[in-house]
């Protein structure tokens, strides 16, 4: 009986391409997609002006302890996606309405950026509420919760305290590999 070496190597080539298929979806995402929302006033401007320097700075890495300027984060400050009004951010962060968190999702998946590769949405939205109880929070695309920063800020507040009350707040990566 003669060795047909095509017929040995049939089932160890369909497991070989069956691993390689399930390895080639392997691995995760290191950078962060976040819309900002700032809903106070123009005092409340500063918190901006002090959040998109840090996004933008050499600092956020060490500060937040991820890394940000190495995977092409971003933090859309100037740019606010379409769908997600002031009327949404209130409902959702301030009136916690259980149906604009959909919503909310939704506008956050369907989010796209051509010129930025932004193909699969963003992962969550950090909000600002200055006022009478000035405070930072997040949402993260598809939960129902908030993250709220326990201390209170202020236009005023130190750089420090607004860069690690961002870190504090920072949504989750939820975009798939």
């Amino acid at each position: 009986m003669k060795f047909n070496w095509c017929n040995a190597l049939k089932p160890a080539g369909v497991a070989a391409l069956f691993l390689l298929s399930t390895t080639s979806f392997a691995g995760f995402r290191d950078d962060h997609f976040i819309a900002w929302v700032n809903l106070g006033g123009v005092d409340d401007q500063e918190i901006t002006r002090k959040i998109d320097d840090f996004a933008n700075g050499d600092r956020i890495d060490l500060v937040c302890n991820i890394n940000w300027k190495n995977n092409d984060s971003i933090l859309y400050v100037k740019t606010r996606p379409a769908g997600i009004t002031d009327e949404l951010v209130r409902k959702v962060f301030l009136k916690r309405d259980e149906s604009s968190f959909l919503k909310l999702s939704n506008a956050l998946r369907s989010f796209r950026d051509v010129d930025a590769n932004v193909r699969h949405g963003l992962d969550g939205v950090v909000f600002y509420s200055g006022g009478r109880a000035p405070r930072m929070m997040s949402f993260t695309t598809g939960e129902r919760r908030i993250k709220i920063r326990p201390i209170e800020l202020k236009s005023s507040s130190e750089t420090k305290d607004v860069e690690d009350a961002f870190c504090a707040v920072l949504p989750s990566i939820v975009r798939a590999p």
